[in-house]
């Protein structure tokens, strides 16, 4: 991390005994400031650092997306965080200062976008960082559909609060490019989702199962006489009661269904589409094309499971414009997974240079 000489820099999974004994202490050397934002309940957070010499905070909002957090009048029932900082342009130090990195990233590293760099647009005045994890189950789409809002909706309070400041939003967000959280993030409103979208966004993941029930089923030579006068009391009452299982299966399915909507809805009235800095990343590099989704990189995640789940966003037409972005590593460096001795983590690193037009 020290090597790439980040101007802003936006961690995940920071152990926080870590982050306290050797990363912070180590990063203010380098003439970093920083920010570590976590839950009670886990031993890792997010952090979020910059160049003192270049950026001063303002203002900050933590966003604890736990039973303190309601969605569409629903309490969040995971314990994930985000981070949401207003950074202005300008040291926050009396006078201005040498910085040891000021260089921008090493050619061998870097991608070029092709479009010229160019300085910091008249009017703009700083950044609002967007830092989160989002939960992690592969199941739990509309879980972290809910979380999305969520950090939405801090990032707009930031940008109301500050209209100045231009959005970078970056984190694990658990989403591949396929999935409908990543649509509603980046497609052109309304956005239209298929049928299988829809069905990963029906909130299963977080209901207690019931006890299974200990009546047996019913055979085949009781069906043949249900509901005629042959039934018996015991098929009369297997049969009523499956009866009303499926009615309340219905009435569940409809109630979720409506649930869904709800959010589909919310997501997209009061937010702009984000773009994704490595939306065509597979365009520029064949070696991480994939045929499950167009633009991204086929992973940034390469353990046990291998994909996509680490964007770095921002919204276009608002000042910003990416000018290059780092290439990622050969599939052989990571095999058979990560982390290895070349890279710390089981998720690849992000980089982006950015130019305000």
């Amino acid at each position: 991390m020290s090597h790439w000489k980040a101007d802003i820099m936006c961690l995940q999974e920071v152990e926080i005994e870590y982050w306290h004994k050797i990363f912070a202490q180590h990063f203010k050397k380098l003439g970093y400031d920083s920010r570590l934002f976590y839950s009670k309940s886990k031993s890792h957070g997010v952090a979020v650092l910059w160049k003192r010499s270049k950026f001063h905070i303002v203002d900050e909002i933590s966003v604890h997306m736990d039973v303190s957090m309601d969605v569409c009048d629903e309490t969040l029932q995971t314990d994930n965080v985000g981070h949401v900082t207003a950074l202005r342009f300008g040291s926050a130090d009396s006078m201005d200062c040498a910085d040891p990195y000021a260089d921008s990233v090493d050619p061998e590293y870097r991608i070029d976008s092709g479009v010229p760099a160019s300085g910091v647009q008249a009017g703009t005045e700083g950044i609002v960082v967007s830092n989160t994890h989002l939960f992690w189950r592969p199941d739990a789409c509309y879980e972290r559909l809910q979380q999305q809002i969520a950090m939405l909706a801090a990032q707009r309070e930031m940008q109301e609060k500050y209209p100045g400041f231009l959005l970078i939003s970056c984190g694990d967000f658990n989403t591949t490019p396929d999935d409908a959280g990543y649509a509603l993030l980046t497609k052109a409103r309304p956005v239209t989702l298929n049928e299988w979208q829809l069905d990963n966004l029906l909130p299963t993941t977080m209901i207690e199962e019931e006890e299974p029930s200990s009546d047996t089923p019913i055979s085949y030579a009781e069906m043949t006489t249900a509901g005629t006068s042959s039934e018996s009391d015991d098929t009369t009452s297997k049969r009523l009661r499956l009866e009303e299982e499926e009615r309340q299966a219905e009435i569940d399915f409809a109630r979720d269904q409506e649930r869904v909507q709800r959010l589909v809805k919310l997501i997209q009235a009061d937010n702009d589409p984000l773009r994704s800095c490595y939306g065509t990343y597979a365009d520029l590099d064949e070696s991480y094309r994939t045929e499950q989704w167009v633009g991204e990189p086929i992973y940034t995640n390469y353990a046990k499971w291998n994909g996509t789940l680490d964007y770095i966003f921002y919204r276009p037409g608002q000042g910003l414009d990416v000018r290059d972005v780092m290439s990622l590593p050969a599939e052989e460096r990571m095999k058979p997974g990560l982390p290895n001795e070349v890279f710390a983590s089981d998720h690849v690193a992000l980089l982006a240079r950015f130019g305000c037009a």
